[in-house]
């Protein structure tokens, strides 16, 4: 993944392109924040039909609804009710020679239950175009016009490597300069004077080939507000998860954290769900599983559940990798979700605008 300097300089050499770019678009270390300003489509309808996909993005792509209802977010802010899927695109225009454009949603949205996800995954190589996007509320949340709602990363588009490393006398295999880490590759980078990964306890980690399991504290916080706001510090309610579980249902978001704090350098530190969560229909996090280079703290999870079930302390929830940077990547993550204390669960959205009253 390129850091944001890298970022910088492959713009200046024509490679990557970013049209209406925001002023505060590249204060992270490896991202870039993107922003929708205050168009959204809604279906007419409760049935979607898939075979019309491109006619719905044509419509939003070019602002001319059909299927679809236009909706102008006013600056007192839209109300996004749960069970309907909103769909847009973003403010600025990405143009790539050399690289892949991906986008992430943002913590702060995911720990209030907001997805946002790319309708069609990652983008290719060459790509020149704005971001199409749906965003999704588990609860009634207000957002307003202009938002950031997606951190963008770029990747190198790898060609054939012409370096390659044996396995057996008859095979071999491509190496490149970039990539994840395996799991020996983790263990080897938690060692040393001045380790560029740290987890700590870790008497209940798992190392896996790729990854390293982490496990759910026995606090779990839930929003006392019937309606969200972005702008707003909602009220949390934490409550312990006893030796019985706890039941975790349907239309609600549940904030959760890891039991172990990390600490990552001169890498680009990932969370996604367990598969086996997965298949119970549980979502730890809403579309944003990405870190960022320097990030220390535990990993916070915006938790939904598809049908109710019953959740237990310490049961492993999350798993964590790494990938490794292209680019200078002396600048580390100095945001709102560095070093929070234990006690500090939701999102902190509100900071961001608060900030801004004061200025």
């Amino acid at each position: 993944m390129l850091t944001t300097n890298e970022i910088k300089r492959q713009m200046s050499l024509g490679n990557i392109e970013i049209e209406n770019l925001g002023s505060q678009a590249l204060n992270k270390p490896n991202s870039i924040d993107l922003r929708i300003g205050n168009s959204l489509y809604v279906f007419e309808y409760d049935i979607v039909d898939t075979k019309e996909s491109f006619t719905y993005f044509n419509e939003v792509l070019y602002d001319k609804p059909n299927y679809l209802r236009k909706i102008v977010i006013p600056e007192t802010g839209l109300l996004l009710q749960p069970h309907k899927v909103y769909l847009t695109k973003t403010i600025e225009k990405v143009t790539t020679h050399g690289f892949i454009p991906v986008m992430h949603g943002k913590t702060a949205l995911s720990l209030l239950g907001v997805s946002t996800e790319l309708t069609s995954g990652y983008k290719e190589d060459e790509f020149s175009n704005y971001l199409f996007l749906s965003i999704i509320a588990t609860k009634p949340t207000i957002i307003y016009p202009d938002i950031k709602i997606g951190n963008l990363v770029f990747f190198p588009s790898l060609s054939v490597s012409s370096i390659t490393q044996p396995i057996r006398s008859d095979i071999v295999y491509g190496t490149y300069s970039s990539g994840m880490l395996s799991g020996s590759e983790i263990k080897k980078r938690m060692q040393g004077e001045n380790p560029d990964i740290m987890i700590t306890p870790q008497e209940n980690i798992v190392i896996n080939p790729n990854s390293v399991n982490l496990t759910l504290n026995e606090k779990i916080g839930v929003y006392e507000d019937a309606v969200l706001d972005i702008k707003k510090k909602n009220n949390v309610k934490q409550v312990i998860i006893g030796e019985e579980g706890m039941w975790l249902y349907p239309d609600e978001v549940y904030l959760g954290r890891t039991n172990e704090w990390t600490e990552t350098h001169n890498l680009v530190p990932m969370m996604s769900g367990r598969s086996s969560l997965g298949r119970d229909g549980i979502h730890v996090h809403c579309s944003a599983g990405m870190g960022s280079i320097g990030y220390q703290g535990y990993w916070h999870l915006g938790i939904r559940s598809v049908k109710p079930i019953l959740v237990f302390k310490d049961a492993k929830c999350c798993q964590i990798y790494y990938l490794t940077v292209e680019g200078d990547c002396k600048e580390e993550y100095l945001g709102y979700m560095q070093n929070l204390p234990s006690e500090t669960l939701g999102s902190q959205s509100y900071r961001a605008y608060t900030l801004s009253k004061k200025k």
